[in-house]
């Protein structure tokens, strides 16, 4: 694919073209700045395996992807394009990556994780984005059952949505490469950031312990999306 034959509109057609399967599949790419990015706003449309498959592109190749990818659609500030095309020009580049980088745990709070992950379709106050991403803000199903969001992040959800009177029908990727602590800190802030809708169910903080026990049944996104159903009957 770096030969003279690549073809960076080809490969963006064939990433945007195929499922999102990355987390079913346990694809992991390497750790590294913007990482987070590359799963939650890459993985939405294509299997990660297309990424991992192309390592050892040129920056200029990575760069013509990333732009074909906008012209089959892709939104992305001037700011997430730095950085995605620096992780992937440096982690999946034709030079070795360097060691991976580990974030201190005093540095890891529920809000960086938001931010990091979830803010870029969510909005940075919950608010989402009407016709396309539901709002967390004021969700009651945050506070269904204490386990139900801890699942969506880990596995995704994809199927018809009606939050607040509004209709939805898409799906989100599954952030699964995020650890326990990590899941545990990002639900616990969205559920105290925005005020509670009234009547929601009363319980304790998520803890990572109870993250690594939902980890243990893996479920697709479809069958999450059953399991709101099911819920909400």
């Amino acid at each position: 694919m770096a030969g003279p034959l690549f073809n960076p509109a080809w490969l963006a057609a064939a990433l945007l073209g195929a499922s999102a399967t990355a987390a079913g599949a346990g694809i992991r790419l390497p750790n590294g700045p913007g990482v987070n990015i590359v799963y939650s706003r890459c993985q939405a449309c294509h299997d990660l395996q297309y990424v991992r498959d192309a390592k050892g592109l040129s920056s200029a190749q990575w760069q013509s992807v990333v732009t074909s990818m906008q012209d089959y659609g892709l939104e992305i500030s001037d700011q997430d394009k730095s950085t995605v095309l620096k992780y992937l020009i440096t982690y999946l580049g034709p030079n070795p990556p360097p060691a991976p980088e580990e974030t201190p745990a005093a540095q890891l709070d529920g809000q960086t994780v938001w931010n990091q992950n979830c803010a870029a379709c969510h909005g940075a106050q919950g608010a989402g984005q009407p016709g396309y991403f539901p709002p967390l803000a004021g969700n009651s199903d945050l506070f269904a059952e204490q386990a139900f969001p801890v699942l969506v992040v880990l596995n995704g959800i994809s199927g018809p949505l009606t939050v607040k009177g509004q209709k939805y029908n898409g799906s989100m990727p599954a952030l699964g490469h995020l650890s326990d602590d990590e899941i545990a800190a990002v639900v616990n802030f969205v559920r105290t950031s925005w005020g509670r809708p009234s009547g929601p169910a009363s319980f304790g903080p998520v803890t990572p312990k109870l993250v690594a026990r939902e980890r243990e049944r893996p479920l697709t996104a479809l069958q999450v999306h059953a399991v709101r159903e099911k819920m909400l009957q």
